[in-house]
């Protein structure tokens, strides 16, 4: 694995927490040495509940019908595309039984068993037993009401509780009559049991039918990346409903070694599944790549959609190459809805990645005021994406009211007790700065609340390094996700912190970090007669030159010398540096009242050799008045902005199962060809997803391709599109399509 923000190999660290009882082992290798001499094995051999010898007088089942069409609507389940009826907890279901003679309600009982696993027990809510009831049973409990019934036949209503296990249940109609044995009736198909938003006895209840049609039934999705001053967007498909989805989500469930007894409780659910996303621990979904080597693997700006990812990782069991944060975020997003939860994944800009817990991130400058590398450990991300998850807290205190968004993370940057994980962490929690209540609620803070400590270094490293400034508000920025029924941006950062420098702010990072507090007495009461401001462009094209401008302005009465220094790398969006392209410095002389401008170029030959796939840079600028030694820091994130691709469509409308084409162009926008050209596309509109290659693309050329594709779904579905090569990577755009049923 490759640190993103550190070069120093360190231990482990736990955040927000100390260690305390997880209900599942955190580490592949504890799970796989579990068994030992005089410790207590439980069998593998599958649990086998007897049959008792069919009798004469017995009421047998004849055929069952779990009325999928009836039942997946009541549900919201119609969507899901699996051989097995999906039910959500909580929420009464339907079934039709026909028997081989008349059912008599004096002398014939029926009731309903639900089996998970291999060994389901009642004890661990594997086995379910639903006793005949007159009327509906408490929300907690379960049961089954003949409600109608004729000649030979039955219609029964079935109650779930609402703190169900989740997972695929076995359905056994048994009947039973005074003097004879029980008569068990398997049925043949198995259905998935699911969290259930619509229910207020769930714990992921979530009271906003709008809410609740985007964050658990969308299956279209977009994600936002770029830097504060330049936000991009890009189609995603999730593909909750398909049969992969699903499947996944269980087997990722199981593999996680988390008992059964706890697929009842949500937050511990996510909390499993997001060591399980990524490869690091477990040999999760898919494995992290943030070097520019992809050869053997996906790029991971080439994917568009979860449903290629899960099902190459279900077919060959093998973690797929490659992703990064937003990859592992939609994916999860996609496992997160499969399994009823509602969820989003969103996208904070100037993240901070805090390497040691202290809520600070630190940035050393020798005496010229040029960063020294090998000593900044702490980074930002020029973006990060990461996920929220709607539920109750029960255990963390009530009167505080910490459930509703939880923030969850797959993206494996530190871990928590011994896998990388991130979360459930209560919003709330990381807004009022509770950074002591689970879980990495610390952890999450620092990305979006952390102090920025700049720090001399001198040339006499025997004499302490002192602070020469503090940014308090650069940190956490335009948090962003998809808005409720619409593609716009929905600004949320008011939900993760206070406005920056409120009274309200400055109390929670008081209350997470008495470090800040220290912090800040070393800074000293200077006057701030001289303002600094940086310019530079934001739609400047890859392949051409950049401009940096430093605009200082003397507000004083008085004459003043300002020192302005400007470094620069290229940098992955992570923060980390690739390589140095600029470090430049100079002295203006500043009268009174007047302003003056440093201006520092970039050629394109400069910097595009050591470009990263992300086409982002990094700029330090520090400034020093002498006469009043006034400091300035800024560091400010840049990203290239690469060609717009057009995707037009021959036919407004087709429908399912018909063949139409899409058309493609873009513009090369370099002095050389593109080499190793592909398009990836994905979509709920289309069956499957496709890669194909395309020739090289020759200098400054206008390309136009066509290709052919077939519908799948019936409604307003999308088509996602990636062009990638060698010279540029990640150009994406969609286009929406009606189809007919």
């Amino acid at each position: 694995m490759v640190r993103r923000s550190s070069r120093i190999s360190r231990r482990p660290r736990y955040f927000a927490y100390d260690t305390g009882y997880e209900p599942y082992p955190t580490r592949r290798e504890l799970r796989d040495n579990l068994r030992s001499e005089g410790r207590r094995e439980v069998p593998d051999v599958p649990l086998e509940i007897p049959k008792a010898p069919e009798t004469e007088p017995q009421l047998k089942v004849v055929s069952v019908d779990l009325l999928r069409k009836r039942n997946s609507q009541d549900h919201h389940t119609d969507k899901y595309e699996t051989e097995e009826l999906v039910l959500r907890r909580g929420q009464p279901f339907y079934i039709d039984v026909e028997f081989n003679r008349p059912y008599d309600t004096a002398k014939d009982t029926i009731f309903i068993e639900m089996l998970m696993g291999s060994r389901p027990s009642l004890s661990t809510g594997t086995r379910k037993i639903l006793p005949s009831v007159q009327g509906p049973p408490n929300h907690d409990d379960t049961g089954v009401q003949v409600i109608e019934s004729s000649v030979k036949k039955a219609s029964l209503k079935g109650y779930l509780e609402s703190d169900s296990l989740i997972g695929l249940f076995n359905i056994v109609v048994c009947t039973e009559m005074e003097d004879e044995e029980q008569y068990r009736y398997d049925v043949e198909s198995d259905v998935y049991i699911i969290f259930n938003p619509w229910c207020k006895e769930d714990g992921t209840f979530m009271d906003d039918e709008a809410g609740r049609n985007e964050y658990v039934l969308n299956d279209e999705g977009i994600y936002f990346y770029g830097g504060r001053y330049q936000i991009g967007d890009a189609p995603w498909y999730l593909g909750q409903f398909e049969e992969v989805s699903i499947d996944a989500a269980f087997h990722l469930l199981k593999k996680s070694g988390l008992s059964y007894s706890y697929w009842s409780k949500p937050r511990y659910v996510v909390r499993s599944l997001s060591a399980l996303i990524n490869h690091e621990d477990d040999d999760g979904v898919i494995y992290g790549n943030w070097t520019d080597d992809f050869s053997d693997g996906v790029e991971p700006t080439d994917w568009t959609g979860s449903i290629s990812i899960l099902k190459e990782y279900m077919e060959t069991g093998k973690p797929v190459k490659y992703g990064q944060c937003w990859v592992f975020g939609c994916v999860f997003t996609t496992l997160m809805r499969a399994l009823g939860i509602a969820s989003r994944h969103l996208t904070n800009f100037d993240s901070a990645h805090d390497t040691d817990g202290n809520l600070t991130l630190d940035y050393h400058f020798d005496e010229e005021h040029m960063p020294i590398a090998d000593m900044n450990d702490d980074s930002v991300w020029n973006y990060h994406v990461w996920n929220d998850a709607w539920m109750a807290r029960p255990d963390l205190p009530k009167p505080e009211g910490y459930g509703g968004w939880q923030a969850v993370d797959a993206t494996p940057q530190e871990t928590s007790r011994g896998s990388f994980r991130m979360g459930p962490a209560s919003v709330t929690a990381i807004k009022q700065g509770h950074v002591y209540l689970d879980y990495d609620t610390k952890f999450a803070f620092a990305e979006v609340n952390a102090e920025t400590v700049y720090w001399e270094v001198h040339e006499n490293r025997r004499k302490p390094s002192t602070v020469f400034d503090l940014d308090s508000d650069s940190i956490g920025a335009h948090m962003s996700t998809k808005a409720v029924g619409s593609n716009r941006r929905m600004d949320i950062t008011d939900s993760y912190k206070h406005p920056e420098g409120t009274p309200r702010e400055r109390v929670a990072v008081f209350t997470a970090s008495k470090y800040v507090k220290e912090a800040k007495n070393f800074m000293k009461d200077v006057p701030t007669d001289v303002k600094f401001e940086v310019e530079i462009g934001t739609d400047v094209m890859i392949g051409s030159d950049i401009e940096l401008t430093v605009v200082v302005e003397n507000t004083s009465s008085s004459h003043r010398t300002a020192m302005v220094a400007v470094s620069g790398s290229t940098v992955y969006y992570t923060g980390v540096r690739k390589a140095s392209v600029v470090q430049s410095k100079t002295t203006l002389e500043l009268p009174a009242g007047e302003s003056r401008d440093f201006k520092v170029t970039i050629a394109a030959e400069e910097y595009f050799a050591s470009l990263t796939e992300y086409g982002g840079f990094a700029f330090f600028i520090m400034g020093l008045v002498s006469e009043t030694k006034q400091t300035f820091s800024q560091q400010r994130s840049f990203v290239l902005q690469k060609p717009e691709l057009t995707i037009g469509v021959a036919d407004d409308e087709v429908d399912v199962g018909q063949s139409f084409s899409i058309s493609l162009s873009f513009e090369n926008p370099l002095e050389m060809s593109l080499t190793d050209c592909r398009f990836r596309i994905e979509g709920p509109g289309i069956d499957g997803h496709r890669v194909e290659s395309f020739r090289n693309v020759k200098p400054l050329e206008h390309v136009y391709h066509r290709i052919l594709l077939t519908a799948k779904r019936s409604g307003q579905r999308s088509v996602n599109v990636t062009f990638s090569s060698n010279q540029i990577r990640g150009v994406k755009n969609s286009v929406v399509i009606f189809i007919n049923y």
